[in-house]
């Protein structure tokens, strides 16, 4: 019966697959992502960690996977390891971005603003430069002998396409898992990552969208800025 079914949708151009059981459906990202997870040795990278709001969400639902932490600004990487002094996470002085080497780096008024990049408008200003050091994600899983990420997050204010290439050989051997992203829709900084770009290089490489998360709206009822959860259904460890 389920045969004949199939063939006269199918004659009307639809296609009946069976519903997965394993969905990626949930308000939360950390759970929506759980049933996806091996059951060990997973592997997170928090890129832009700030203060640790994030890296302490992972630890909290992850207590057993390995969390690399990455902050480059110096005033809020000695607050990262205050706050996240947790067994399971190891904390790095970095940026990633698309090269290796030493970029100058912004410190705004308001540390979660900090970025490469200078904004477009708002109150906020720059009270400090200076350079940082800078490493690409396939540089330094290939220095620390990682071969595969579960979830690279990146939380860089506008730098994200930056730092996503840098993971291009992880990503075309189809060894990153999950993407999470801060995903601005309105100009927030200048020359910042669009929509578009994350969007189409995700894509093009594997990636599929699930879905967005804590949507931001301007005062004119527009969408701001959101985080967005991207899926490699290609992955799979050897």
């Amino acid at each position: 019966m389920i045969k004949i079914l199939k063939k006269i949708f199918k004659g009307f151009g639809y296609k009946i697959s069976k519903i997965s059981k394993i969905l990626l459906v949930d308000d939360n990202p950390f759970v929506a992502i759980k049933n996806k997870l091996p059951a060990e040795n997973v592997v997170f990278f928090d890129i832009g960690a700030n203060l640790g709001q994030t890296t302490k969400k992972m630890s909290n639902y992850y207590s057993k996977a390995s969390i690399y932490a990455f902050e480059p600004s110096k005033k809020c990487f000695e607050s990262l390891k205050i706050n996240c002094d947790i067994t399971n996470v190891s904390f790095h002085n970095l940026a990633m971005g698309s090269n290796s080497g030493y970029y100058v780096f912004n410190e705004y008024s308001w540390s979660a603003m900090n970025s490469f990049l200078e904004r477009a408008y708002g109150t906020a200003k720059i009270i400090e430069t200076y350079l940082v050091e800078v490493i690409t994600i396939d540089q330094f899983c290939q220095n620390n002998s990682i071969s595969y990420l579960n979830l690279l997050k990146t939380d860089t204010e506008g730098y994200e396409l930056n730092v996503l290439k840098g993971a291009s050989e992880m990503m075309k051997k189809n060894m990153i898992q999950f993407v999470y992203v801060e995903i601005f829709f309105n100009e927030n900084y200048i020359n910042q990552s669009s929509f578009g770009d994350i969007y189409n290089y995700l894509l093009e490489n594997s990636f599929e969208l699930v879905r967005f998360y804590d949507v931001n709206y301007t005062d004119e009822g527009l969408a701001s800025k959101t985080d967005a959860l991207f899926i490699n259904k290609k992955f799979k460890l050897n």
